[in-house]
């Protein structure tokens, strides 16, 4: 700053002695003015860029815990949930919970661990590692979690990374809320890279606290209105999305580094909500047929019934269960069965309308939604997906296998207004259909119709 001072003060004198006396006066007052404001800007600009870069490090680090707490809980309630009725949790599946810890580290380039109360590796992105004796809990961070089940961030330091690597760890809670383990993931490629992105605005930020004074009022005022401002935005946009508000993204004026951090995070933002889909898909979805499950399907029951009640418009349901499938199994092994059920479901997608929702309620059972449709037109909707089955060929391993299925048909209102009534009279005409000899459909008794004279 001396020597960008020096020149101007050399011309300055030359000329401060060709004034009139009369016009030195003034100046003379305005000069300490000028320096002293320029002092201020000057001592100011480091302390605002000290706050400036303090905000930087804080946003991207929060925003990377964000963005690994959201992940690994996704990630722990998942694994914790049944795949269906009657089978067991995902983390008391070795081979499985490997297969999709080794997919998701895959697909999301991100290292994670599954540790249970035993502290032993249940999954790991080197799947070596599955089944050792977690040991690098130094601090006791993921023994504090799986105790009092509040989500930590912490540093690990160990040898292979001296630097020390980001590591958020979650409870997983099973049944009644109970701590069965410890999902552990690592955040610090996110976190270098959000830091990185804002490297050379922390540059500019040290450059400009020693420009000159003209240089040092416009870069001051420039960090006070706008980067601060901006690094607000960005910090505003991550508590956001930690609030769950998926939507939320930073918009900021600067088109400079902090653009790029900005859209840096967004990408995040992005990323996550692609991750946050997955995860939601997965939770709704039946894993072999690819039809929703007994869960989704009673969501989306109780909401048909719902816009139904306040429509007073009909909701029919349909109950189908494949006829003789253990004899399938045990004739052509479970693989073939696997097969008969993609086909069934595969059927009922291409059969019905846009609206219609098929699910997989466990086994061979499968349900079907029909908003809109009467209990007449929903027997001639079963009696066409029957048929249909019925002349489907499954071919398995040079093997052709024809089944058949039972309905059991309920409506709305004649049937039951709630979906446990639909649900449990639908059940009983299922079970109508299949006493009286199977591969057909069945309703639920109704009183006679008086005859009409």
């Amino acid at each position: 700053m001396t020597k960008l001072i020096r020149p101007v003060r050399g011309r300055v004198a030359a000329r401060w002695s060709s004034l009139p006396a009369a016009l030195r006066a003034p100046l003379v007052r305005v000069g300490p003015r000028l320096t002293v404001a320029f002092l201020a800007v000057a001592l100011l600009l480091p302390l605002i860029g000290l706050v400036a870069i303090r905000e930087q490090h804080a946003s991207s680090l929060r925003a990377a815990q964000i963005e690994a707490q959201n992940v690994a809980e996704q990630v722990a309630h998942l694994v914790t949930q049944p795949a269906g009725p009657g089978q067991p949790l995902l983390y008391q599946q070795p081979a499985g919970l490997q297969q999709y810890v080794s997919r998701v580290n895959r697909d999301g380039n991100r290292d994670l661990e599954i540790v249970g109360l035993n502290r032993r590796v249940l999954a790991d992105a080197i799947p070596a590692n599955r089944g050792r004796l977690f040991a690098d809990d130094r601090g006791g961070e993921v023994a504090a979690t799986m105790r009092d089940g509040r989500p930590r961030a912490f540093r690990e330091l160990n040898v292979d990374y001296p630097g020390g690597i980001e590591l958020m760890a979650v409870p997983m809670r099973a049944a009644q809320n109970k701590i069965v383990g410890a999902v552990l993931l690592e955040y610090t490629p996110l976190y270098r890279q959000l830091l990185a992105g804002g490297g050379e605005t922390r540059q500019i930020i040290v450059g400009a606290s020693l420009a000159g004074m003209a240089a040092a009022l416009a870069l001051g005022y420039l960090l006070s209105h706008g980067l601060v401002r901006d690094l607000r935005r960005l910090t505003r946009a991550a508590d956001l999305l930690a609030a769950g508000e998926g939507g939320a993204r930073a918009v900021v004026g600067s088109r400079g580094e902090l653009g790029d951090l900005a859209a840096a995070f967004n990408s995040m933002a992005d990323r996550l909500a692609v991750q946050r889909a997955t995860l939601t898909e997965l939770a709704v979805r039946d894993p072999l047929t690819g039809l929703h499950n007994r869960r989704s399907f009673s969501d989306r029951l109780n909401a048909a019934l719902s816009r139904a009640g306040r429509a007073e418009s009909a909701v029919s349901l349909l109950m189908l269960d494949l006829d003789h499938f253990k004899a399938v199994n045990d004739r052509h092994g479970h693989p073939a069965g696997d097969q008969v059920l993609r086909t069934v479901a595969a059927l009922l997608v291409r059969e019905l309308r846009g609206v219609d929702m098929a699910a997989r309620l466990g086994g061979e059972e499968f349900g079907v939604l029909l908003p809109g449709i009467g209990h007449r037109d929903a027997v001639a909707v079963a009696e066409r997906l029957r048929a249909a089955i019925a002349r489907c060929p499954v071919v398995h391993a040079g093997v052709t296998i024809r089944v058949t299925a039972s309905f059991g048909v309920v409506s709305r209102p004649a049937d039951g207004r709630t979906a446990d009534e639909l649900l449990a009279r639908a059940d009983d005409a299922l079970y109508r259909a299949k006493r009286a000899g199977r591969d057909r459909v069945s309703g639920p008794p109704r009183p006679p119709q008086p005859v009409q004279q």
